[in-house]
């Protein structure tokens, strides 16, 4: 194997994260024993290199695998030559929420393969976590530099493309209440051990469940016949839009929902769908059964996967990823209900599987640069994104003061993650904890209650530049904005102006206000 002297950086980016990354590479200390040149694809010149170069290709990938506009026209000068007599490694980007994830970089291994360059390392194809992951791809490149090889060095770097058409199946490790009181939660922990899934805190777990047969059964009953269980197994039958409302209207001809679908009764739309799916769309509003199983294969979606906040650092706990569950469950005007995933989540045991997939929450994560304080916010189940950032914070940063303001009903019952809060209390990775326990007195209190009584402090760490996270219900988020634009009016003095000109619009403007919301 000749050896190497020369390294060329060559990079495809089209909104500047990968020439980031190209940069960073170009200044790592064991490349400076090489001479080295650094370019975008399209300004790389193949025939002048030797068996002595190195090329270290970074490419992003957009769209559906096309190559950014600085690297479109790299492929067709690499198809154009016989051969290609160089090393290489490289390190892709993209997003796999489309369908040829990492589409470019793969083109481009396939084509430097045809044309006999050597690979020195596997190549990476890296999703919205590439960071992570591009620390982890330097140790190889300075490995295969070091101790030249003549096959490429292995790894597990890659992020596998898993969506709603691939999931991946997790190995449920343990399930455990975290709440005494009913409806229950709890912490639910799944393998990714040789899965090729990475996550950060912050991150999405997204859940592929299907129809349970005791829902199925209600509507096999309705339309007294049994290919409804099969029929209405992979379909919508919960989260309805007005489309399909319309849809269901248009055949069965109802004024009254006709009525319900207008603009102007949003409200009154919005309390109906609250706690009803379905079938009672069709009970309430289609007595007669004019709507068939075939109209509902037409207008239903299928099922869409459910998301959760992870409550694991993925950098701390890399083989797993843990969530906290709620488990939904109801009875409305005599009939009984359950959540979509929450039932079929609850009622796993060790040792079964579940249908996965991971997806990046770039907008609800920790920055790289951390130097400004944390206030975490997050009622009931909205805490799990919270004890992945504490663990994040307890191995990633150091000396960042954190805050957190919890809320649930009862303390001796809800208290989730108690002993996890208490001992980060104790080693400091949580500076302060305030709790708001909303029945353990006659007057309910909520978390923007704690916010207001810790009103200085907010304004406090506000002016020393602190990132806010919010993660719970809509109607718990809308109550914390209009607490600290109070506070903000009554301690700081910045008056509420409109929805542009205020404290939440602006550190939402400044990224240091982010929110996880359902």
């Amino acid at each position: 194997m000749s050896l190497i002297t020369h390294i060329h950086i060559a990079y495809g980016s089209e909104s500047g994260n990968t020439e980031k990354l190209a940069h960073q590479l170009a200044q790592q200390s064991f490349l400076n024993h090489y001479s080295t040149s650094l370019s975008t694809l399209n300004e790389t010149d193949l025939t002048a290199f030797n068996p002595n170069t190195l090329l270290l290709i970074l490419t992003s990938s957009f769209g559906d695998g096309e190559p950014p506009e600085n690297a479109d026209e790299f492929a067709e000068k690499l198809e154009n030559l016989t051969a290609c007599n160089v090393k290489y490694a490289i390190f892709g980007l993209g997003d796999i929420t489309y369908n040829k994830f990492c589409g470019y970089s793969k083109q481009l291994a396939c084509l430097l393969q045809a044309k006999q360059a050597q690979a020195i390392i596997e190549r990476v194809d890296a999703d919205l976590n590439y960071q992570e992951i591009f620390k982890q791809w330097l140790p190889l490149v300075e490995q295969a530099l070091a101790q030249p090889n003549e096959f490429p060095i292995p790894h597990q770097l890659s992020v596998q493309a898993y969506g709603e058409e691939s999931t991946y199946q997790a190995e449920v490790i343990e399930i455990k209440h975290l709440a005494q009181s009913e409806p229950a939660v709890y912490h639910l922990r799944l393998s990714l051990k040789e899965s090729g899934i990475f996550y950060q805190a912050g991150d999405l777990i997204y859940v592929k469940v299907t129809q349970p047969d005791s829902l199925l059964s209600e509507y096999a009953n309705w339309f007294n016949d049994t290919n409804a269980i099969e029929q209405l197994r992979h379909k919508e039958l919960r989260l309805l839009s007005k489309n399909v409302l319309r849809d269901v209207q248009k055949i069965c001809g109802s004024a009254e929902l006709k009525d319900l679908t207008k603009i102007s009764n949003k409200k009154a739309l919005e309390q109906y769908l609250y706690g009803h799916d379905l079938l009672d769309v069709l009970r309430d509003f289609d007595p007669n059964k004019t709507v068939t199983l075939a109209d509902l294969d037409t207008i239903l979606s299928n099922l869409s996967a459910r998301a959760y906040s992870i409550s694991s650092c993925g950098k701390t706990h890399p083989d797993y990823v843990d969530l906290c569950i709620r488990h939904v469950y109801y009875q409305l005007d005599g009939r009984d209900y359950q959540g979509t995933a929450s039932d079929y989540l609850a009622k796993l045991q060790a040792g079964d599987f579940v249908s996965i997939f991971v997806k990046a929450n770039p907008n609800f994560r920790l920055p790289e640069d951390l130097t400004a304080p944390v206030v975490m916010i997050g009622s009931g189940t909205g805490i799990a994104p919270h004890i992945a950032f504490l663990q994040a914070l307890g191995s990633q940063y150091s000396n960042i003061e954190s805050y957190l303001f919890f809320g649930e009903r009862y303390r001796e019952k809800d208290f989730l993650y108690q002993n996890e809060l208490e001992r980060y209390l104790a080693n400091g990775v949580l500076t302060q904890l305030f709790t708001a326990f909303s029945r353990d007195q006659a007057e309910k209190f909520y978390v923007q209650g704690s916010l207001a009584e810790q009103a200085e402090l907010i304004w406090t760490l506000i002016k020393k530049g602190a990132y806010f996270y919010i993660c719970g219900s809509k109607a718990m988020s809308k109550a914390v904005d209009a607490k600290l634009i109070k506070i903000a009016d009554q301690i700081g003095g910045e008056a509420y102006i409109d929805d542009f000109n205020n404290v939440i619009a602006r550190l939402v403007a400044e990224g240091r206000l982010m929110r996880d919301v359902y």
